[in-house]
């Protein structure tokens, strides 16, 4: 029996007439029956009812409904189950990526042109108004050590009583991975689209900064903590009153794979809203609360 054969079956049995499950099946009346006696001659034996009209089905006639409507239903459970596979699969590069520590990081690194092309793919991402409210600093290799000098002034800033090893782990966020970029939100005043949104365009930018990483073959990760919020180191890397340094962004080769992600609910960030729906939770607001999370990680810097 072919598998158009099946959905005659059914056509006939739920429209109980040959006009009809014809019309439904795209066929003539004709074509419908000559297709019909030729399931009945393979099968054996009459599936339908003689007469003028459609009388139904014979005993085993319903027999074969039933096998037919078990099997287009396992059919349309095997589509559905590959048509999701499908779709896993071509969002596997978003499923898969994981902020990878710097510590699991080493060179090589990505050169120039990489890190062009992923903050190309930043540039793409969804932005009111397309002002690019953002911008990413470079840190060659030739300026790290720099970096880790404003890093240590700004460890004895916050800490003067702080180790001699706790200065050189803040030197090290410096220096250890093999290519290091700060990103910065830059909020565009006094235009139309609210400051807010400015951010979320920011925060999308830098999500695709980072899969673009992940698409590379890279680890990459973004840090804050409390040095972003250091006024003098902000001066430092040149980055004005009205902008916010976001974090820093250590890319490198994977050297050793982060732990597996913990498994998210998606009930946890999804809601069916409706007419009669309960009022969400109200939340703490946290517009002004103390910033002391990185946007994909966070570490407090030592």
């Amino acid at each position: 029996m072919q598998q158009d054969h099946i959905s005659y079956l059914l056509a006939l049995h739920r429209q109980q007439d040959w006009a009809a499950a014809a019309a439904a099946c795209q066929l003539s009346p004709a074509q419908l029956k000559k297709a019909v006696a030729g399931v009945e001659r393979e099968y054996g034996c009459a599936l339908i009812k003689t007469g003028a009209v459609f009388r139904g089905f014979t005993v085993e006639g319903e027999k074969v409904v039933a096998w037919a409507q078990n099997l287009s239903e396992a059919l349309s459970t095997l589509k559905h189950v590959f048509a999701a596979s499908n779709s896993r699969k071509a969002i596997a590069p978003l499923l898969e990526r994981r902020s990878v520590s710097p510590k699991r990081l080493e060179a090589p690194g990505p050169d120039r042109q990489e890190i062009d092309l992923m903050i190309e793919a930043a540039l793409s991402a969804p932005d009111h108004g397309g002002l690019h409210p953002w911008r990413v600093l470079v840190f060659p290799a030739d300026s790290r050590a720099k970096l880790a000098d404003l890093f240590e002034q700004e460890k004895l800033r916050r800490d003067p009583l702080a180790s001699a090893e706790d200065v050189k782990r803040a030197r090290e966020h410096a220096t250890r991975s093999p290519a290091l970029l700060a990103f910065v939100i830059s909020p565009k005043l006094r235009m139309r689209v609210p400051e807010r949104e400015q951010c979320l365009a920011a925060g999308c930018a830098l999500g695709n900064l980072l899969n673009a990483a992940h698409q590379l073959g890279y680890g990459a990760i973004m840090l804050s903590g409390e040095r972003c919020f250091d006024s003098l180191l902000c001066t430092e890397l040149g980055v004005d009153s009205t902008e916010y340094l976001a974090g820093f962004i250590s890319l490198g080769s994977v050297a050793v794979a982060p732990p597996p992600r913990k498994p998210a609910m998606l009930d946890a960030v999804r809601a069916v809203w409706g007419p009669g729906v309960p009022e969400p939770v109200q939340h703490n607001d946290c517009r002004d609360s103390v910033p002391s999370t990185a946007v994909t990680g966070s570490q407090k810097p030592h």
